[in-house]
């Protein structure tokens, strides 16, 4: 079939100082959204918790250790302040050759407090991707091993993508309008510099400009008419001799770029659409592309490389005075599908991460077929109001939770908040973009080799059972895999036909299986993990004691007694709404889930696994999650009225200007129920501006809302700048545990708790509700009992809760009942109340000795591992 449309080319240069080109325009319906909250949940948390559900391990690994801050690399990359690490080489190197499917890397940021990022490997690249040179040669590079993910416990508002190197990682944590960029000191080896884009000194350039060109008429090649739609996007990536030169070679450019990519695939991924880099082209000579007009630069694109290896071409230039971007709109299955993007850097020349994963999601996302959020083509009209409207409409609404990909919020207090992804409209209509083109591949899943589907367990026996899976098209054989629950090693078996039979097997046991295919290309990933049980054996007994604790948002802990004979426990959750289970196999007595919906019912229950076969399953427990965090609010300008001082307990913070925000979450100070405290508050102002409007909220039952009553703790008007003080109390029954204090200064009128205002600025800050009696933030020798280890007895992890009356570094040790020692960790404590998880996995059951050396003082407890 062939077809031909005629279409006019409309340059739009953003004000990333991107550009994008119309090539045709389609209609769509759609329900208009809120532009502010995604349509669907966060896939990338979904695959987390599908890959917990399978049973595969979360490898922990300690990364790195703290680093003095590094004045020169502040300078270098234009940023106000970062957190400065040194990179374990021996972890890197084992994350490099062992590659493992799942990982926890912990990390301290002094934004963020103690943080853990649950990462699943991905693949990046087609079956035959190369790397090649403009002297001609293909170059043999080593590739990094790429892991896409969530942090723990804010899995539906945060998304990871980390890529480790033998002495390096790069990568970018999105967090409710965070952008926190992971990036090497360049000549500094296994360095690591943490720090947020809001921080970056330079801001963006605004431009734009729009041009009606010449209307031309496109035909798409007759060659993919017959081609069936498929739903993997091939990306030929290429990089001018700028980039190269920055980056020291090609193989420093392949880093980069690659790393760059990953964070850029986990964008996509998270909107069901599935990207592959085909090919990366490095200019090693003098490139010839335009350095002053990025428009003439993508057009030279095009006439450089007329064909290449992918589905779209994209051009990454550092090269040039930061002259944006460029892309053809609607440009799939077209002569048109090129992209270009000048790479942002800062005043020393260093690209800058984190505009590098937005620009060139944006302009791949004008290829795909998406407009800016302000364009009035949308149904409803523009979606938001970051920018003067393209059409004629009026703005639309102003966003909540940052900008999306396709916006220009950047340019204003809202900024663009990756983790918000392209938004509703946006995100439908590149997804029927790629369902409606029909040049594509079936699947970026190990190239053109597919994933086996349908793996199932039958002629289950004492010891033996039969495997079989559905065929997989050009497979030339398959790896069967299975393994006891138990263990760690699994045994491999190549057939070339879709079946096996396992014998040899122990009655009464579980077992996991999960097979790949091999084709003349390349290998697939693995299929979904299944279990099974043999036959035979003893009695088993139902577990006793079955409860559900630790109930948050998005996450719950169920625990149960020990079953004598179980050698695994089977755990089933599932939505209350729902009539399918998921099932978890496991050999701890406690499952910790994650990834859940707020304010939903789920239902979980428990088996007991023993050689004999399973117990019956507990009687269901129904729960439900608590309702969604905090609510926003801010103020839009703070250059004239602004929170200058918050002092309570061991908090005391003197600030200038925060942008009408600032997150002070990691500062904790202890309260006690019954107890009254001084709570200190200052506004600054630049003058003039009478009276000041001053509310406080500390949300007493830790239930994410400061409406209930008694929660508003200081609500008063005054025109003075001196330090105001008032006296609050601790209910009795205020709810133990951690919570949310938040303090507000608006001019004009008195600020609502979930308000966001014109002038003024809000700060949250953390207080930790204590029981009557207890400790609170002591300076003096500590003993046993304030060093708080839960649970004990513990499974796998423990969590160490412990004071500091001011910054210093400490060492964990555990010791066995001969004085061995069995594991250590250094830390950072920060001043106030620390809390880190110990991954103690590899410790065999028995009493231990847990010790924490700190500068002038040494905490120790008993600990017993089940």
């Amino acid at each position: 079939m062939t077809f031909s449309t005629t279409f006019t080319k409309l340059l739009a240069v953003c004000s990333f100082l991107l550009m994008v080109i119309t090539v045709s325009g389609q209609n769509f319906e759609d329900i208009r959204v809120h532009a502010q909250h995604p349509p669907k949940a966060n896939l990338i948390a979904q695959k987390v918790q599908e890959t917990q559900i399978h049973g595969i391990k979360f490898v922990h690994h300690e990364l790195s250790s703290f680093a003095n801050t590094n004045g020169e690399a502040l300078k270098l990359f234009g940023v106000r302040k970062a957190d400065f690490f040194n990179l374990d080489p021996a972890q890197l190197l084992s994350i490099s050759n062992e590659k493992p499917e799942a990982i926890s890397l912990p990390l301290q940021l002094s934004d963020l407090g103690q943080i853990s990022l649950e990462l699943v490997k991905v693949e990046l690249f087609d079956q035959n991707f190369q790397v090649k040179t403009s002297d001609g040669q293909v170059q043999d590079v080593k590739l990094g091993t790429f892991y896409q993910g969530i942090m723990m416990h804010q899995s539906e508002q945060s998304l990871v993508a980390i890529t480790v190197f033998e002495d390096k990682i790069l990568g970018m944590i999105s967090l409710d309008g965070y952008n926190i960029n992971l990036e090497s000191i360049p000549n500094e080896p296994l360095s690591l510099m943490v720090y947020s884009d809001k921080d970056i000194i330079k801001n963006a350039e605004i431009s734009c400009a729009t041009d009606e060109l010449e209307k031309v008429i496109k035909t798409p090649n007759s060659n993919n008419a017959d081609m069936a739609a498929g739903d993997c996007i091939r990306v030929y990536l290429e990089c001018d001799k700028a980039l190269h030169d920055n980056k020291g070679g090609v193989q420093g450019t392949i880093d980069w770029i690659t790393a760059v990519f990953n964070n850029v695939k986990t964008m996509y991924t998270n909107e069901s659409i599935n990207t592959t880099i085909s090919e990366i082209f490095v200019w090693t000579t003098a490139d010839p592309y335009s350095k002053t007009n990025s428009l003439t630069a993508l057009n030279q694109f095009k006439t450089q490389r007329p064909v290449f290896n992918g589905d779209l071409a994209h051009l990454a230039a550092l090269g040039g005075n930061n002259i944006g971007g460029v892309a053809w709109l609607d440009a799939l299955c077209t002569s048109y599908k090129y992209a270009y993007s000048n790479i942002s850097s800062t005043y020393q020349n260093v690209p800058t991460y984190s505009w590098t994963v937005m620009v060139m999601t944006h302009e791949m996302g004008h290829n795909v077929g998406s407009n800016h959020t302000h364009w009035c083509g949308w149904t409803g009209g523009a979606i938001d109001n970051c920018y003067t409207p393209e059409g004629s409409c009026s703005p639309g609404p102003a966003p909540t939770n940052g900008g999306t990909v396709m916006s220009y919020c950047h340019l204003t207090s809202y900024g663009i908040n990756l983790g918000n992804g392209f938004g509703p409209l946006p995100g439908d209509k590149i997804r029927q973009e790629v369902i409606n083109a029909n040049c594509l591949g079936t699947s970026c899943s190990g190239g053109s080799c597919g994933v086996p589907t349908g793996l199932a367990i039958s002629n289950i026996t004492n010891t033996s059972a039969k495997a079989t899976w559905n065929t997989v098209t050009g497979a030339t054989s398959y790896d069967f895999e299975y393994k006891l629950s138990t263990s760690g090693t699994w045994t491999v078996v190549n057939v070339t036909v879709t079946n096996y039979t396992m014998n040899g097997l122990s009655a009464g046991l579980t077992y996991n299986t999960r097979v790949k295919a091999k084709c003349a290309g390349g290998n697939s990933n693995y299929s979904s993990q299944v279990n099974f049980t043999t036959t035979g054996g003893s009695s088993c007994n139902t577990p006793t004691g079955f409860a559900v604790s630790n109930i948050t948002t998005n996450s719950a802990t169920s625990s149960w007694n020990a079953v004598v004979g179980a050698i695994s426990y089977n755990f089933q959750y599932k939505l209350n709404t729902s009539q399918t289970w998921s099932t978890f196999n496991t050999t701890a007595l406690a499952v910790n889930l994650t990834g859940l919906q707020a304010g939903t019912s789920y239902n979980v229950r428990v088996q007991a696994v023993c050689a004999s076969g399973s117990s019956a399953y507990s009687p269901t427990i129904t729960f439900t999650t608590l309702i969604s965090s905090y609510c926003n609010s801010k103020g839009n300008n703070a250059n004239f009225e602004w929170v200058a001082r918050v002092k309570i307990g061991t908090i005391d913070r003197i600030s200038g200007k925060d942008g009408g925000y600032y997150n002070g979450t990691n500062l904790v100070t202890d309260v006690v129920r019954s107890t009254s405290y001084t709570l200190s508050h200052q506004a600054g102002s630049t003058g003039n501006s009478g009276t000041l409007y001053r509310k406080v909220w500390i949300d007493w039952n830790r239930n994410n809302v400061f409406t209930d009553a008694g929660e508003e703790v200081v609500s008063t008007a005054s025109g003075s700048t001196a330090l105001l003080s008032n006296t609050i109390s601790v209910p009795a029954g205020a709810s133990i545990g951690t919570t949310r204090m938040r303090v507000s200064i608006r001019y004009g009128s008195y600020p609502s708790s979930c308000l966001t205002f014109a002038y003024g600025e809000v700060e949250d800050y953390t207080l930790n509700i204590k029981a009557t009696g207890a400790l609170v933030n002591s300076d003096q020798a500590i003993d046993e009992n304030e060093m708080d280890v839960q649970p004990n007895p513990f499974n796998e992890f423990v969590n160490i809760g412990v004071y500091s009356s001011k910054a210093e570094p400490a060492t964990v040790s555990v010791y066995n009942l001969l004085g061995q020692l069995q594991f250590a960790s250094n830390k950072q404590l920060i001043e106030g109340y620390n809390n880190f998880e110990l991954d103690m996995q590899n410790l065999l059951p028995s009493q231990y000795l847990i010790r924490l050396d700190a500068e002038n003082r040494s905490i120790q407890k008993m600990i017993i591992k089940n």
